[in-house]
């Protein structure tokens, strides 16, 4: 009686146990190295915005230096009477064509600035978000882990215990659970027929 008690009691307890989710141990290295390859990611996506608005940045400028200030040049001079000497006007002409260039030139690339600083915010929202949660996750990791771990040595220590071998506890437990789950399949036909009788 006293062995059969000692079996029972843990198989009780291999059951209580064994229904906790399992989870390698290596799921706590992989997932930590999965954190550290998404900082790298983050860290790449910043440096190919940064990149891009600089390209960006330099096409506004060669725009503005190759197409706009010709252009630009081309209307004021069409503006200009034909009595003018251009050459000894052309100081006084640029430097009312300037601030326009540059006033064109700063809208633009101010534009271009508030776009890759909206673009940066939210990514580096996201990216918070994320370390957040992987936080989290590594903490009920860690924790699973720990519980295996804590779950294999009390299993050992049982097994020492009551002499019963963890695997017999898990034969045992797979047979239970095919039991219940073919008992719960003939009640519920069983049921099924005296619903059937009542109508």
């Amino acid at each position: 009686m006293k062995t059969l008690y000692k079996t029972l009691m843990f198989i009780w307890a291999f059951l209580i146990l064994v229904s906790c989710a399992t989870i390698p141990a290596s799921t706590s290295v992989l997932s930590k190295e999965i954190i550290k390859e998404a900082k790298g990611m983050h860290d790449l996506n910043t440096a190919l915005i940064n990149q891009l608005y600089a390209e960006r940045e330099q096409r506004i400028n060669d725009f503005i230096t190759h197409q706009y200030t010709p252009a630009i040049i081309k209307n004021y001079e069409q503006l200009l009477p034909d009595s003018l000497d251009y050459k000894a006007a052309l100081p006084n002409i640029l430097q009312s064509i300037l601030p326009v260039i540059n006033k064109k030139r700063d809208s633009l690339q101010g534009i271009l600035r508030s776009e890759q600083q909206n673009i940066l915010r939210q990514l580096n929202a996201n990216y918070s978000s994320y370390t957040n949660s992987t936080a989290a996750l590594q903490g009920l990791i860690d924790s699973a882990v720990k519980l295996k771990s804590s779950e294999s040595n009390a299993l050992m220590a049982l097994a020492g215990l009551t002499g019963v071998s963890p695997e017999a506890v898990s034969n045992i437990d797979s047979k239970l659970e095919k039991l219940l789950k073919e008992s719960g399949t003939t009640v519920d036909q069983f049921l099924q027929i005296a619903n059937s009788l009542k109508k």
